[in-house]
């Protein structure tokens, strides 16, 4: 089917002649005539009344009329759509950023913000991704910038030579629960061997999922957890943590507010928390004029305001030491 069939169709059903509206089309009335047979043969149907004067729809063809139209307004809505946002995101005056999950809820607004009231707007088109497809998207040329955790032992595998970063600050993943009637944790590591803790877990892959898994593969003590939640989104399993139905480890700045205000506790010793690097990457292949104006501006400013902290820095704790000791990601 092509569109100009349905304008035919629908330019006749208006003038009620083949000869009116093959001259509203700008077509002999041969031609017109040959279209509409080809909208009839294509819809496998008999649309228009052929055998009276004024010819008229048949009730398939007034049937179709409406819909005619409907598709017709939507076929340009989304030729519109599509052409703008195509031309947005290969304006050289937007930035594409790939950003952690959690990351798009909590440091990417104030970050932009603050970056926004020192350089003037930056035209930003976001993309909500898992820390290794983020890696992907910038190898791939489908990003300008990756904005994402790192951790010694979860490297990110990129030559700093062709991706370059900056880091942003720190973020501290640890474990939360609802409190009881006198604010503890109901649900309180390392858990007891007859009643294991019900464990809210990231996905397999997730990455924040790696960093709880290498967390408890290197626990100074035994631990007995029930894994009973999975997804790969923090903000789901905090959803979860918030009603009650386990622990959960989470990014602090994805949860400072219930921990201020008490509807949520962190539910294990300085053991069981560890510290995440937020690193911006970029590739050093040449991208658009803005991603390349705004990322010398990121590496030129001045020490102190080159770091956004998502939360306050984890204390010099035995987990942040062992965090800082290994490689491997």
């Amino acid at each position: 089917m092509e569109a100009k069939w349905l304008e035919d169709f629908l330019s006749l059903a208006d003038t009620k002649s083949f000869s009116r509206a093959a001259r509203n089309r700008h077509l002999t009335q041969s031609a017109f005539s040959r279209r509409i047979a080809s909208l009839e043969t294509w819809m496998d149907a008999k649309l228009v009344d052929r055998s009276i004067t004024p010819v008229a729809l048949t009730p398939a063809g007034q049937m179709f009329r409406g819909l005619a139209a409907d598709i017709l307004r939507s076929m340009y809505a989304a030729r519109n759509l599509v052409n703008g946002y195509d031309q947005f995101a290969a304006s050289d005056q937007v930035v594409r950023f790939a950003v952690a999950h959690t990351l798009v809820f909590t440091l990417f607004p104030e970050w932009l913000k603050q970056l926004n009231g020192e350089v003037g707007h930056v035209t930003a088109r976001v993309n909500a991704v898992n820390v290794p497809e983020g890696v992907q998207q910038l190898v791939e040329g489908e990003c300008d910038m990756l904005l994402g955790y790192h951790h010694p032992q979860l490297p990110i595998v990129l030559d700093p030579n062709h991706f370059p970063f900056v880091n942003l600050g720190v973020e501290r993943i640890l474990p939360v629960s609802t409190p009881d009637a006198h604010g503890k944790p109901l649900f309180q590591l390392p858990g007891r061997p007859g009643e294991p803790l019900p464990l809210l877990a990231y996905s397999s892959g997730a990455f924040l999922g790696n960093v709880v898994e290498m967390l408890l593969l290197n626990a100074a003590e035994p631990y007995a957890l029930h894994r009973c939640f999975e997804t790969h989104m923090s903000e789901a399993l905090k959803g979860m943590v918030v009603a009650g139905h386990g622990i959960g480890w989470l990014p602090e700045s994805c949860v400072a507010r219930e921990l201020a205000e008490g509807s949520l506790v962190c539910a294990g010793s300085a053991d069981w928390i560890t510290e995440l690097e937020i690193r911006l990457y970029r590739s050093a292949r040449k991208r658009g004029l803005a991603a390349e104006q705004l990322w010398t501006y990121i590496m030129n400013r001045p020490r102190g305001a080159a770091t956004a902290t998502a939360a306050p820095p984890a204390p010099a704790t035995r987990a942040a030491r062992r965090t800082a000791s290994g490689g491997g990601r």
